[in-house]
Parts: structure tokens; C-alpha cells; sequence
């Protein structure tokens, strides 16, 4: 009994220990921003741990973005990676990518390659971006990025392996921080402002 107990640990070790070498992770590039409140800001989803040249590779994702609304509003989204192209079509057999509101603080992000297993092995980077958020930053304070599962197991996180298996994967959170405009930038923005009313007033 003790030794089929003493297997069966070694056994679990060994599987937890597999499972954890091929995990991958997916976290916001810029980890931390901060900009001027009324300017909007961009920030990438990246994920990384993949196989190089090898299993594991992304087959798909659905991924929920939790942020503040009342500091965020996300005003678009870019599907691939800007230097590496789509990393779900490495082949050219094709990927679809869709995005929508959950809910006000939570948006839904999908991806799905249509590429063959071995193509995705071969040929997909072991670090690339899903995605590019765009934000309009609407007030002072600092709004934190996270990727959640809404309303598990039915609406959760997940990404799918080559063969559609899901993979695992560690998240990493992320935040923007929306600052007031610099009072010496109001005060010149509004003394142009009466240097050009002045002018017209004198030429006009």
C-alpha cells in the first residue's frame, strides 16, 4: 500500500511539474503607464512561454479584461503582433479574431486559428502580442488591468493549445494611471490662446 501510495506521489510530481514547465504568460506591455487625463494610451497583450519551435503552440483564446470605467474607456482593439504579423495565421490558412463588452468594467477578447498543428509548432514565435488596447483616459486616478473569469466555469479565461487541448497559463495584472494636466501647460495653452485672440483683434 505504501509503495502504490509512493508512485502515485511521484507520478503527480512528476505530471505537476510537466504542466508547469509549459505554462504559458500572458501579461500588458507596458506593465505600468502614466499619462495626461483626456489623452489616450495604448498598451499590448503579450504572451510568452511558448514552445520554439515546438509544442506547446496557440491555437486560440478567450480572454475577459477587467478595467475601471469610470478612469478607462477602451476605444480600440488590434488583433497581432505590429513586428511579427498574426501568429494565428503563420501559414496562411486564415484566424478569426472578434472583441466585445461583457460587461461595463469587463471586455471579451477572442481569437481562433484555422492554421494545422505542426504549422503552428513550426512556425509560431514562443513570444508574440495578441493584442493592442486602446483607452481614452476619462478621469484622475489609476485603473489596473487584469485578465479574470467573469462567471466560471461558463465565462472564464482560456486558451487553447495546436491540437485545441486547453493550455494553461499564469497572468500577469498590469495598470494606467491617468494624472491631471500640468498647470504650467493649462497656463501656456491659455496664454497662446490670448496672444491669438489679440492678434486677430489688432489685424482683424
Amino acid at each position: 500500500m505504501k509503495k502504490v501510495l509512493f508512485l502515485a506521489v511521484v507520478l503527480g510530481l512528476v505530471v505537476f511539474f510537466s504542466l508547469s514547465a509549459f505554462a504559458a504568460t500572458i501579461g500588458f506591455e507596458p506593465g505600468s503607464q502614466t499619462v495626461p487625463v483626456g489623452e489616450s494610451v495604448s498598451v499590448n497583450l503579450v504572451i510568452s512561454g511558448l514552445g520554439d519551435g515546438e509544442s506547446p503552440s496557440l491555437g486560440g483564446f478567450d480572454l475577459f479584461i477587467e478595467y475601471d470605467p469610470t478612469i478607462l474607456a477602451l476605444s480600440d482593439v488590434s488583433f497581432g503582433d505590429p513586428t511579427l504579423g498574426d501568429q494565428l495565421d503563420v501559414s496562411g490558412w486564415g484566424s478569426l479574431y472578434d472583441y466585445s463588452s461583457y460587461s461595463s468594467d469587463v471586455e471579451y477578447l477572442f481569437g481562433l486559428s484555422y492554421n494545422l498543428p505542426w504549422d503552428l509548432n513550426d512556425l509560431q514565435k514562443p513570444s508574440f502580442v495578441l493584442a493592442t488596447l486602446t483607452f481614452d483616459t476619462l478621469s484622475v486616478g489609476t485603473s489596473p488591468l487584469e485578465i479574470v473569469d467573469p462567471d466560471p466555469p461558463f465565462f472564464a479565461s482560456r486558451l487553447a493549445d495546436e491540437n485545441g487541448n486547453c493550455l494553461s497559463f499564469d497572468s500577469q495584472s498590469g495598470n494606467i494611471s491617468a494624472v491631471p494636466v500640468p498647470t504650467t501647460l493649462i497656463l501656456l495653452g491659455s496664454g497662446l490662446s490670448g496672444v491669438w485672440i489679440l492678434r486677430r483683434k489688432k489685424f482683424g
